[in-house]
């Protein structure tokens, strides 16, 4: 497949960067494995990722002719340190610029003064690559753990959270502002005259409704709501007049969805919380800091072995899903990934539906059988206790790995954010775990008679 990027009046052809090779030097300049400490973990990373199978997977998505683009080691690396490090698209270039580490893991040569390109294509790759090119470099992420995952896939562990997206705490009195905004720059793109624009006393009836709750104000509030509903219905009745056909179709789907957000009602469902959003949904939690949250859920899966545990499995679902329904989706992409299906499966009590998918058993806590025996009651507890271990993984995903808020747009910003947050989480794991072998591996050298019987 061919992909095409559009530059203003010019339309290139995109064509598949390479890297310079390693192991030519240069005279004023010495390489990167020179000076630095080739144990570091990400060293010990890069040396263990695939990243020809990478560049063969995406090559697909380039041109055999054309300008060449950014290297997809380049780019990957960078993707993969910005969600290990919790860095933003603006915030990596300063970043790589001054670690020496982060050039040679995304396959610097040389030490480099400035980063080879612009932030802005960070969104041109994923939207090339889209949600199957990231849930590949998930997929690898998984594999790096080799032999583990099948073993620790026995037994497995789900549970789903929320990912906030990008937004300010709705509000209808926000919502109509903002549609009121558009619909002036609706005029302006197309040249229509206005009766009156609104724009002062739209945003001085936004204030209005500040603390609308308060006994002195809640009047005064309620009044100013309806004034910006109304002054929102002016302004879309005003351009269904006085669009023509052909601006009417550009801007039909916009409008249709700012009448929606406009005329909703309080206990309508699938309602608007957001216009660059519109897939956001009010996910009641029970937390008692925070009721509701407003972004898309998503589900998990992770090994049930003591220790480290590697997510084998995550999906983010735009619509309110109940948790039990979770459960396939997530194991279908385990089978997808060609993973080892488990055997047993334990959730928590919203997980209760099914008995049993794709020949895993579905566990939630209950009631024991009166059939069971002491032994299998002491199993099952231990079971359902091992199941909270998913919570802290939760937790470090958010706040370590950038799940908490999804800041890229579209439907499937949601997806691409929470498979790379996954990526991030089991690539750090491997992190530990090389740095652990090293270590181990030192010590054996150092000491191998002490190290021989301590293992004993």
């Amino acid at each position: 497949m061919q992909d095409f990027v559009s530059l203003g009046y010019k339309t290139l052809q995109i064509m598949l960067g390479k890297l310079p090779e390693k192991g030519q030097r240069d005279l004023f300049r010495p390489l990167l494995e020179d000076f630095i400490d080739m144990n570091h973990e990400l060293v010990l990373l890069s040396a263990t990722i695939d990243w020809n199978y990478l560049e063969e997977e995406f090559s697909a998505h380039y041109s055999s002719q054309g300008a060449p683009s950014v290297p997809v080691r380049l780019m990957v690396g960078c993707l993969l340190l910005k969600h290990l490090y919790n860095l933003g698209d603006d915030r990596i270039p300063e970043v790589w610029v001054r670690d020496v580490y982060f050039q040679y893991f995304c396959g610097g040569v040389f030490f480099e003064h400035k980063f080879p390109f612009d932030p802005s294509d960070f969104v041109h790759f994923r939207n090339r690559v889209g949600e199957e090119g990231i849930g590949k470099i998930f997929a690898c992420s998984v594999k790096l753990h080799g032999q583990d995952v099948p073993k620790a896939s026995r037994f497995v562990l789900s549970d789903t959270t929320v990912q906030e997206n990008n937004t300010t705490f709705p509000t209808d009195a926000k919502l109509c502002k903002r549609v009121i905004d558009k619909c002036n720059r609706i005029a302006d793109q197309e040249g229509i005259e206005q009766r009156q624009r609104y724009t002062r006393e739209s945003k001085q009836l936004v204030r209005d409704t500040y603390n609308g709750k308060h006994p002195k104000r809640a009047k005064k509030a309620k009044k100013a709501k309806r004034r910006l509903r109304t002054i929102a219905n002016i302004q879309l009745r005003e351009l269904a007049r006085k669009l023509s056909e052909g601006q009417m179709e550009r801007h039909e789907k916009d409008l249709a969805l700012y009448k929606r957000a406009v005329n909703q009602q309080r206990s309508d469902t699938d309602k608007v919380y957001s216009l660059h959003k519109p897939f956001t949904r009010c996910i009641a939690k029970g937390k008692p800091h925070k009721q509701y949250e407003f972004g898309n859920k998503v589900g998990l899966i992770t090994t049930g072995k003591k220790g480290s545990k590697i997510i084998t499995a995550i999906k983010a679902f735009p619509e309110n899903s109940f948790d039990g329904h979770t459960i396939e989706p997530l194991l279908d992409q385990m089978g997808n990934n060609r993973l080892k299906l488990p055997q047993e499966l334990a959730y928590d009590r919203g997980g209760k539906g099914r008995a049993e998918i794709h020949g895993v058993k579905i566990i939630t806590p209950g009631k024991p059988k009166s059939s069971d025996t002491a032994y299998q009651k002491r199993q099952k507890r231990s079971k359902f206790r091992a199941r909270a271990g998913i919570e802290p993984i939760i937790g470090h995903l958010k706040t370590d790995f950038r799940m908490a808020q999804n800041y890229l747009l579209g439907k499937k910003g949601i997806q691409i954010n929470a498979l790379m947050a996954a990526t991030a989480w089991n690539l750090k794991k491997l992190m530990e775990k090389l740095k652990k072998m090293f270590f181990r591996y030192i010590f054996q050298l150092s000491d191998p008679q002490n190290f021989y019987s301590l293992a004993g």
